[in-house]
């Protein structure tokens, strides 16, 4: 599906009534300690580079989830897993920090993806109560209301898809500020690569003068989602990996980070800052996702687990 029909409005939604500017949002995380190791920003062909992928598996979804994970006080967390993405891990990774239980709602199929297989892997190597709840479903906001409905019925914290939440933006905010008191100069041009926004948008109050740039891989963007960030799109499906010669030297997502790299080269000023979300996430050689090894498919309405 095309994603090149974007709203650029110039609004950033999370700049609002509630959180109106940089220091609202720097206040919620005020005494906040982090336990994960500082951002890592390396110099990679003339660009700077956050090396996200070095902090392992949920990457930047973690660090900026993080607080909102702090704050939680229920036992178990209910996300939604879809068949690509770091979010299942970074949840996974947080609740280990926290010592917190698991539970994630999952789309039935007939062969689980190498992204969620690394996500309930992750699981089990970090000793993370874990219970995947796999429904058929026509699209992903009717799974989110099961997850939702099911965490309120049992007493369990429900996330946002993407961990869109203002927690997350407060942390990204604090994950800016880490960095100028860490002596990080803040960088003239950011570039990220854009699914839901939340990084851009964070960034973009987090570093509140920055050229914020982004390259769109997975559908078009809404109102208010875009704030002050300019973008390309990407032709290629969400899915679809990048062709090897466009990919960075260092360990990056082919279907999702791994797609921008080619238009900062391209468009980027020298010295630019190029966020790298993650790296490539892949279970070990020992599990087996093949067809039919994970119990995964459901029928309409058929609830089992």
């Amino acid at each position: 599906m095309a994603h090149n029909n974007h709203i650029i409005d110039g609004i950033n939604k999370e700049i609002n009534a509630q959180y109106p500017d940089r220091d609202a949002y720097l206040k919620l995380t005020n005494d906040f300690v982090s336990k994960l190791p500082p951002v890592v920003i390396q110099e990679v062909n003339g660009f700077q580079v956050a090396r996200e992928d070095l902090l392992g598996p949920g990457g930047t979804k973690a660090r900026a989830g993080e607080w909102l994970m702090s704050t939680i006080e229920e036992d178990t967390v209910v996300y939604c897993m879809p068949r690509v993405g770091h979010a299942p891990c970074a949840v996974i990774a947080l609740a280990k920090l926290y010592n917190k239980g698991v539970v994630l709602f999952a789309p039935a199929c007939k062969k689980i993806t190498n992204h969620q297989a690394a996500a309930i892997e992750l699981a089990e190597k970090l000793g993370v109560a874990l219970a995947v709840k796999w429904r058929r479903i026509a699209a992903m906001p009717n799974l989110n209301r099961m997850a939702k409905k099911w965490a309120d019925a049992n007493e369990a914290a429900f996330l946002p898809f993407g961990l869109n939440h203002p927690y997350t933006i407060a942390g990204f905010t604090r994950i800016c500020q880490d960095l100028l008191e860490a002596d990080y100069k803040e960088p003239d041009e950011i570039w990220t690569v854009v699914s839901t926004g939340v990084l851009t948008r964070g960034l973009q109050i987090g570093f509140p003068n920055a050229s914020m740039r982004g390259v769109c891989v997975a559908r078009n963007m809404k109102a208010g989602e875009l704030g002050r960030t300019k973008i390309w799109s990407e032709p290629r499906a969400f899915t679809s990996k990048e062709r090897a010669p466009n990919l960075p030297p260092f360990d990056t997502v082919s279907t999702y980070d791994g797609k921008g790299w080619k238009f900062m080269l391209e468009h980027g000023r020298p010295g630019a800052l190029f966020w790298n979300v993650a790296g490539e996430l892949d279970p070990g050689p020992e599990f087996d996702y093949s067809q039919g090894a994970i119990d995964c498919w459901r029928e309409w309405g058929e609830v089992r687990d």
